[in-house]
């Protein structure tokens, strides 16, 4: 039998019933756990405790682990975990201590990540079921928050009929900015749009750090125009960088 997967991000109670004749009927299920909450804040530094409940019929290991979320990775060492491994038996719960404490250079601002519960088939167990459930965690670094990105020149180079374009950005500020799905660009005369192009970077871009945004153009427009390039930082920030260049 394949082992059964689900992963809840809310509230949760998974169950899994084993395919036997003799489970058929039973009043409580072979595989059931709960969490609560499935999703906490922490306040760096600070703890908090999540309960852990065994609502099934059988005995389960439950092994904790961290994984980050929205790239990130950072997060998932600042986070301790206590226990990280529990046996709970038949109608056990067991209290789980998070306690977070970041470095001092951490990036103010909100933190995501997951803590992923899974359970494991014990030897000489009825039942080779395996479930993972999710909890979601915030934590919160205080401090002021500065999002600042500098353009650097935008280079043009021929090749045949292709044109392409690499524009140097810098994250002067002190939060990593998302980049992928976040960057546009167009080519402009005289106010009318020609093409629309989609630059090619790394996903984020941390404080400090450089990137190049690439962009190809395969159009039979030549001469001067205006490279138009456009970064959302977050919901409310929105910069704008125009190039004279010739194509």
């Amino acid at each position: 039998m394949r082992p059964a997967l689900a992963l809840a991000g809310l509230t949760a109670l998974l169950l899994a019933l084993a395919p036997s004749a003799e489970g058929a009927g039973a009043a409580r299920p072979r595989i059931a756990l709960s969490v609560s909450p499935a999703q906490v804040t922490l306040a760096a530094p600070s703890s908090r405790r999540i309960r852990l409940r065994n609502d099934g019929a059988e005995r389960v290991v439950v092994d904790v682990t961290r994984r980050a979320v929205r790239g990130q990775a950072a997060a998932q060492t600042w986070l301790q975990i206590v226990p990280a491994r529990v046996l709970l038996l038949s109608g056990e719960s067991a209290i789980l201590t998070l306690r977070t404490r970041p470095p001092r250079r951490a990036e103010p601002g909100d933190h995501h990540l997951l803590v992923l519960l899974r359970t494991r088939p014990l030897s000489g167990g009825r039942v080779n079921v395996q479930l993972r459930l999710g909890v979601r965690i915030r934590i919160v670094v205080p401090g002021r928050i500065v999002r600042h990105l500098a353009f650097g020149a935008l280079r043009v180079h021929r090749r045949r009929d292709a044109r392409f374009m690499f524009l140097s950005v810098a994250n002067r500020g002190n939060v990593t900015v998302q980049l992928r799905g976040q960057v546009g660009a167009s080519l402009v005369r005289r106010g009318r749009q020609l093409a629309r192009l989609s630059p090619r970077s790394r996903s984020t871009l941390r404080p400090g750090a450089r990137a190049v945004l690439a962009l190809r153009y395969d159009g039979r427009v030549r001469g001067l125009v205006i490279a138009v390039v456009r970064i959302r930082l977050g919901s409310d920030i929105r910069l704008e960088r125009r190039y004279r260049i010739r194509l």
